[in-house]
């Protein structure tokens, strides 16, 4: 007997290998093409984020170079995949965060503008400011991506206050220029050592070395002032953020508030020459970053308020000088000061780096010098304050030449006019509220105060804080009472003092108005109808008051007046 054949499960088994080899197939594309498609679209997002990172850190940079306070920013490394549950993703994309050498910027043929910033820079500011080249190391921060699928990401960088994107075919800049601003130069130096690679997100705290707290006024010395920028930004780069922002002239017309008329490619970075024939604000500040940041020493010694060059005998008078680093900002040292034949007692430190003094003239009339340095201890005698072999013209030196006159005058100098016959001894403690206050206009606080005692008390600085206000700027002066005025703006509203450009002398019984122009509180003055409504508070304090004045006295004593509103 013959069995037949049964072929019915073929057809079964054939379809589920066809099946199978479908699904190993779609898998496989699905692997292969949707897969890197989603992760890249992953990794483009996340580098659009850590673009925005760098722009934050880089506002976080210049933030603690004007202010010298900052918060840590984090920068997002890395990301990951979304989870899968058939398909297999590769390791989490990453990148990394580093500091790299990038040169030095350089300040070229700028000589203190002694016409433009009466008393402060004259001369001694000029001694370091005299046209030679100043230099100022400067770092890059970079972040480079490690992706698997986005191949044209771009390195994102920040120098010199600019943060762009370097890829294969160019520069695509994410931010503008904050270097030059009219006839404001604005240069922020980086310091420090970072490095640090991964996924996660990482935390940087930008910290001040050296905070812009000194601006100073610069022209032409033998030829254009001009600042070259270490950058690997090309020129044409350069021109175009100089112009988006209005800075670029090349013209050169001087009519357009643009001063910068040309920008040359250098070595390793461009130069920007600045229009001759003006008188340009220079402000310097350095930041740190990760370790290894370097500080900053002494560069100058320079006269903040001289004492009157003409004084009186046997009389006393208030005299300030400010040690500086490179970038024009105050720094602690030690300092000492003698005279020739009047007396200079040991001085007092108003702030960091800023250093106040008395002179007593001596009871014949006659010349006389006071000598101060930052050289204490030095054997070379032209540092030795008590040497005839002195030289004023050291940058760590300060000389006054003074012409001392027989007693017939009217009060102590520093500048001040001069007040109803007394000597300028007077405490602050005299001078009382004088009962008026008023504001007619945004930014304006006036106030009355009174002289209680017999002498003259001479006033020779001010601070101002409270709640309404964080700074005095932009008003040429912020500050005058009676003959008194301050105009070096701009002057922090945290009850730091600061020296009168010209001191004031309030005479016994007198009744003179204080004036305060400029009150800003976020870039934006302070509203008058808020002005308006504080009242004079004798029992607040400096964390309670809407608004505070502090006046200083030439003998170190303090007043300080209290308003609040209602």
């Amino acid at each position: 007997m013959m069995l037949r054949g049964d072929d019915r499960g073929v057809t079964v088994q054939i379809g589920a290998v066809l099946l199978l080899g479908f699904l190993v197939v779609s898998l496989s594309l699905y692997q292969a093409t949707v897969v890197p498609a989603e992760n890249r679209q992953v990794e483009f997002q996340h580098n659009e984020r850590v673009q925005a990172d760098l722009v934050e850190l880089r506002n976080a940079i210049l933030g603690t170079a004007s202010t010298g306070s900052s918060a840590p920013v984090g920068v997002e490394l890395g990301t990951r995949y979304p989870t899968r549950v058939v398909a297999v993703n590769p390791g989490p994309p990453g990148g990394t965060l580093s500091t790299d050498a990038l040169g030095s910027i350089e300040v070229r043929n700028a000589t203190a503008d002694d016409a433009a910033t009466p008393g402060a820079d004259y001369p001694e500011t000029a001694d370091f400011w005299n046209g030679t080249t100043h230099s100022y190391e400067t770092r890059a921060l970079s972040y480079r991506p490690s992706y698997a699928n986005y191949d044209d990401a771009p390195e994102t960088v920040y120098e010199n206050g600019v943060v762009y994107n370097r890829f294969d075919g160019g520069n695509v800049t994410q931010t503008g220029q904050p270097i030059v601003s009219g006839k404001r130069i604005s240069l922020v130096a980086l310091s420090g050592e970072l490095s640090r690679g991964g996924s996660a997100t990482l935390s940087v705290d930008p910290r001040a070395v050296s905070v812009s707290t000194r601006t100073i006024s610069v022209t032409d010395a033998g030829g254009n002032v001009s600042v070259f920028v270490p950058s690997r930004l090309g020129a044409d780069d350069w021109r175009a953020l100089l112009d988006r922002s209005g800075a670029y002239d090349p013209d050169a017309d001087g009519t357009d508030g643009a001063y910068v008329y040309r920008v040359a490619d250098r070595p390793d970075g461009v130069e920007l020459y600045f229009e001759p024939g003006e008188t340009y604000q220079l402000e310097l500040s350095k930041v740190g970053v990760g370790g290894n940041v370097s500080g900053t020493e002494p560069a100058y010694l320079t006269s903040v308020d001289d004492p009157p060059a003409s004084p009186f005998t046997d009389r006393t008078y208030p005299f300030t000088v400010e040690s500086r680093d490179k970038y024009n900002n105050p720094i602690g040292t030690s300092v000492e000061a003698a005279a020739v034949r009047g007396s200079v007692p040991d001085g007092v430190v108003v702030e960091p780096g800023r250093y106040r003094y008395q002179y007593t003239a001596p009871s014949t009339s006659g010349d006389d010098s006071v000598k101060v340095t930052t050289r204490v201890g030095s054997s070379d005698p032209a540092y030795d304050v008590d040497s005839g072999d002195f030289d004023g013209e050291r940058v760590e030196n300060v000389r006054y030449e003074l012409d001392v006159q027989a007693d017939g005058g009217g009060g102590g100098g520093g500048g001040g006019g001069g007040g109803g016959g007394g000597d300028g001894t007077g405490s602050a403690d005299q001078l009382d509220f004088g009962g008026t206050t008023q504001s007619s206009n945004d930014g304006r606080f006036r106030f009355g105060i009174e002289n209680t005692g017999s002498t003259v008390v001479e006033v020779i600085g001010f601070g101002v804080g409270g709640s309404l206000v964080d700074s005095l700027t932009d008003a040429n002066p912020e500050f005058r009472l009676d003959n008194g005025r301050a105009n070096d703006d701009p002057y922090v509203a945290d009850g730091r003092i600061y020296s009168l450009d010209t001191n004031a002398t309030v005479s016994g019984g007198q009744t003179p108005e204080v004036r305060l122009d400029g009150l800003e509180s976020g870039g934006t003055p302070v509203s008058r109808n808020d002005l308006r409504d504080l009242e004079y508070a004798p029992d607040s304090s400096t964390s309670t008051a809407d608004l505070y004045v502090v006046l200083e006295a030439s003998d170190g004593s303090q007043k300080t007046f209290y308003f609040e509103q209602p």
